[in-house]
C-alpha cells in the first residue's frame, strides 16, 4: 500500500482565474502514512504557448499510384519559469524528514505583466501550470500538477474608434436561369462594435423584399470566434460559432426585425504578447431564402474587452441631474454612465478579473480554465 496518501496543489482563489501581474498563492498538501526522507519539496510555475496540426494530401504518380503524404506544422514560445523551494533544497545533498500525517505547505509567486490570456484549442494553447515535486534521493520523484487561468485586460475606452457601431446597406438580386426574379434591399444596424461579457448585442435588420418569387425563411445573428494559428511555415485559420439567435417568421415584404444575443464569458480579443495565436471575434448576419438561392451572409469585426465603454451624459440629462434635489451628505453624482442595454454592476465579483469598472463588475463570471477547454486536454510534461 502506498505511503503517500495525498499529494496535491490547492490554489487559494476559487475558480483559479488571475489577472496579469497578480500574485498566485496556494498550498501544497501532503498526507503520508509514514515518515519520509526527502531532499526537498519545491514548485515550478510555467507559462507557454504551442500550436501543432497535421495536414494530409495525396498525389498520383505517372504510373497511376496514389501517394499519400502527411505534413506537420508546429511552433511554440515560452513566457516564464518560476521555481521556488518549499522545503530544503534539491541542489544540496542534505536530507530532511516529512513526518507522518497531514501537512500544508504555502507557496506564492507573481505573474509577469507581459503575458497573454489562457486559451485551449485542439490545435494549440496558451497554458499556465504549477507543478509540485517531492525530491527523493535515489528514487523516482513524486509530482503533481494543475493548470490555472490568466486573463488579460482590454479597456474598450482605449479603442473607441473601433467600437463606433455597424451600419451596412445591402442589395441582393435574385435570378434563375438568367431570368431576374426581383431584389431585396437590407439595412443592418448595430449601435456599437465593442462589448464585454454580459452585455447585449442588439442588431436591427430592416429589409424590403421586392421579389414575389423568392421568400425569406430565416434570419440569424451569430457571434463567432476566429483563431489564427501561426506555425513556422504556415498559418491555419479556424472559425467557431459561440452563440446565436434567429427569427424564423412570419416574413412580410417589408419589416424591421431586432435580434439580440448576450455575450457569454469569453476571453478578450487579440491575445497580446502571443505571436503564434491570434484571437478575434466577428458578428455574422445570415439570410436564408426559399428554393436553391444562396444565403446572404455578412461578417462584421467585433472587439471584445474586459472594461466596458462609458459615455458622457447628454446636455439635457446633465441639466436634469442638476435640478434634482440631493441630500446634504450624499456624494456628488458621477460624470459617467454605462451604455444602454448593459446589466447593472455586481460587487460580489469585483475581484474576479479586474479592479475598478471592468467586466468583473457585471453579473457574469470570468471564463475559467475548464470553460475555455475544447475537449479534454493533457497537461503532462513531454517526458
Amino acid at each position: 500500500m502506498p505511503s503517500l496518501r495525498t499529494f496535491t496543489i490547492k490554489l487559494d482563489r476559487p475558480g483559479a482565474v488571475y489577472q496579469v501581474g497578480e500574485s498566485v498563492t496556494g498550498n501544497i498538501i501532503v498526507n503520508t502514512s509514514e515518515e519520509k526522507s526527502v531532499r526537498g519539496l519545491y514548485f515550478i510555475a510555467k507559462g507557454a504557448a504551442s500550436v501543432h496540426w497535421t495536414e494530409s494530401s495525396s498525389t498520383t504518380d505517372n504510373d497511376g499510384t496514389v501517394i499519400s503524404t502527411s505534413d506537420s506544422y508546429s511552433a511554440s514560445e515560452h513566457y516564464f519559469t518560476i521555481k521556488g523551494n518549499v522545503l530544503g533544497s534539491s541542489e544540496s545533498d542534505s536530507r530532511m524528514e516529512i513526518k507522518e500525517g497531514y501537512h500544508q505547505y504555502p507557496f506564492m509567486f507573481q505573474l509577469p505583466s507581459n503575458i497573454p490570456s489562457s486559451l485551449e484549442h485542439k490545435h494549440g494553447y496558451v497554458r499556465y501550470t504549477v507543478k509540485a515535486v517531492i525530491d527523493r534521493p535515489w528514487k523516482f520523484d513524486h509530482e503533481c500538477k494543475i493548470a490555472f487561468t490568466v486573463a488579460s485586460v482590454l479597456d474598450l475606452n482605449m479603442h473607441r474608434h473601433r467600437c463606433l457601431g455597424i451600419h451596412d446597406e445591402i442589395r441582393k438580386n435574385f435570378c434563375c436561369c438568367c431570368f431576374g426574379l426581383g431584389s431585396m434591399n437590407t439595412s443592418i444596424r448595430v449601435p456599437a462594435s465593442g462589448y464585454v461579457s454580459g452585455q447585449i448585442i442588439s442588431a436591427s435588420v430592416n429589409y424590403k423584399n421586392a421579389s414575389s418569387e423568392v421568400g425569406i425563411t430565416k434570419i440569424e445573428l451569430k457571434l463567432e470566434r476566429v483563431l489564427k494559428l501561426h506555425a513556422t511555415t504556415k498559418t491555419k485559420t479556424e472559425c467557431f460559432k459561440i452563440i446565436s439567435s434567429s427569427y424564423a417568421g412570419p416574413f412580410t415584404p417589408e419589416r424591421v426585425i431586432t435580434l439580440k444575443i448576450r455575450v457569454p464569458p469569453i476571453l478578450p480579443s487579440h491575445l497580446p504578447f502571443c505571436s503564434i495565436i491570434n484571437l478575434d471575434y466577428c458578428l455574422k448576419v445570415v439570410f436564408h431564402f426559399t428554393g436553391t438561392h444562396l444565403k446572404l451572409q455578412r461578417r462584421y469585426p467585433l472587439l471584445i474587452g474586459t472594461i466596458p465603454l462609458y459615455c458622457e451624459p447628454s446636455a439635457p440629462a446633465i441639466q436634469q441631474m442638476k435640478a434634482m434635489p440631493h441630500p446634504t451628505e450624499q456624494p456628488a453624482t458621477s460624470s459617467t454612465m454605462s451604455m444602454p442595454e448593459t446589466p447593472q454592476p455586481s460587487t460580489s465579483t469585483a475581484n474576479s478579473l479586474d479592479h475598478g469598472n471592468s467586466s468583473a463588475n457585471w453579473n457574469i463570471p470570468p471564463p475559467s480554465y475548464k470553460e475555455c477547454m475544447l475537449g479534454a486536454q493533457n497537461i503532462r510534461d513531454d517526458n
